[in-house]
């Protein structure tokens, strides 16, 4: 029997490798399902147990604050109750009749009293300051009247330097000395005789007549515009020859030896004169070139600039000499109006008349205020 068993035991077959691990698998399947069962049952637990935690703390802080808000209300009860028989209290005092107030009037009267005196002391000081007033006005003070003479000095003095009207100032150093005569003071008679001393010398400068040097150069531009160049360079040649003639006839030895010439050969004198020609549309721009420098000269004429004026003027009778001739013809009588326009003198030099200006400064630094 026992060797049955053992063969048996040998006859069975062992289990293959394979099937061992399938079972070792499905066992580890199941046992996933169980731990994750667990695992979420253990998440809720701490949930719930953390809200009841979180709840129970907002149930204490709710119920902390409840008792506050008693407590504030508790108060605010008292208080009502205290104002209410505050206001009873009062309004118990009001329907009571009041007693006089007993004041002292000391303060007062004394208060009345310095009023009164101040009040009294203003009408005094009002009274003098317009009796002053009136003697003002029976004696005006014509003080300013020296400040306007200064004023008027000071703008003649301008107007020599920056214009150089020697009229307009003379206007002026009148004007001020009117106002120092209205003055009444004794102390300015040395300036009156300074500021007539000053008039004297403005009106005892030469001044050219600008309106009338203006129209002349005006006029002469008309000429110069209406001027034939080729005409008045023939009638200068012209002139000049007879002008040799003559000066050949009284020239002594010279004469009677073309005297005796004239006796034997037969001099034949040229019927025609020879001709001047000038390229087309030379002629206006010539006169043209001389308006303007006439044009350029007036301009400084207006602005006082006699190197202008005279280098303008020079300009202009060069040109005409250069086209028309140095003799005589139709141009003659326009290079002497030009030469006249030259010696004219625009802008004489013109005194600096500062003298009764400073006096008058002087005076008034000197004077009691």
């Amino acid at each position: 029997m026992a060797e049955q068993t053992d063969t048996s035991k040998k006859a069975q077959p062992k289990p293959a490798k394979g099937k061992t691990a399938d079972t070792k698998s499905r066992t580890a399947r199941q046992s996933h399902p169980a731990r994750n069962r667990f695992l979420i049952l253990l998440f809720l637990f701490v949930a719930v147990l953390a809200a009841s935690a979180y709840l129970l703390m907002q149930l204490a802080t709710m119920q902390g604050r409840l008792d506050e808000l008693a407590g504030e209300n508790t108060r605010l009860s008292e208080t009502v109750a205290a104002q209410t028989t505050t206001i009873e209290s009062m309004q118990t005092q009001i329907a009571e009749p009041a007693e006089p107030a007993q004041m002292d009037m000391t303060p007062l009267r004394e208060m009345e009293q310095r009023l009164r005196q101040e009040t009294d002391s203003l009408q005094r000081q009002l009274g003098e300051v317009s009796a002053a007033q009136r003697n003002l006005q029976a004696q005006p003070e014509l003080g300013w009247k020296i400040r306007e003479a200064e004023y008027l000095l000071n703008l003649a003095s301008l107007k020599l330097q920056l214009e150089a009207d020697v009229a307009g100032a003379i206007v002026l150093f009148e004007s001020a000395d009117r106002a120092l005569a209205d003055a009444g003071r004794d102390g300015v008679l040395y300036i009156r005789q300074t500021i007539a001393e000053e008039i004297a010398q403005l009106r005892a400068l030469e001044q050219p007549d600008r309106e009338g040097v203006y129209f002349r150069l005006e006029s002469l531009a008309g000429e110069i515009a209406q001027l034939d160049l080729l005409l008045s360079l023939r009638e200068s040649i012209a002139t000049g020859d007879d002008t040799g003639a003559e000066t050949a006839a009284d020239a002594g030895f010279i004469a009677s030896g073309l005297e005796f010439l004239g006796n034997v050969f037969v001099w034949r004198r040229w019927d025609e004169r020879p001709e001047f020609e000038l390229v087309a549309g030379q002629e206006e721009y010539i006169r043209e070139s001389i308006r303007l420098q006439i044009e350029q000269a007036q301009l400084a004429l207006l602005m006082r600039d006699t190197a202008l004026y005279r280098a303008s003027l020079q300009a202009g009778l060069e040109q005409l000499q250069s086209y028309t001739g140095a003799g005589g013809g139709s141009a003659a009588g326009l290079a002497a109006e030009f030469s006249e326009l030259l010696m004219i003198d625009i802008a004489p030099e013109l005194p600096v008349l500062n003298q009764s200006l400073n006096q008058v400064g002087e005076f008034l630094a000197g004077e009691p205020q």
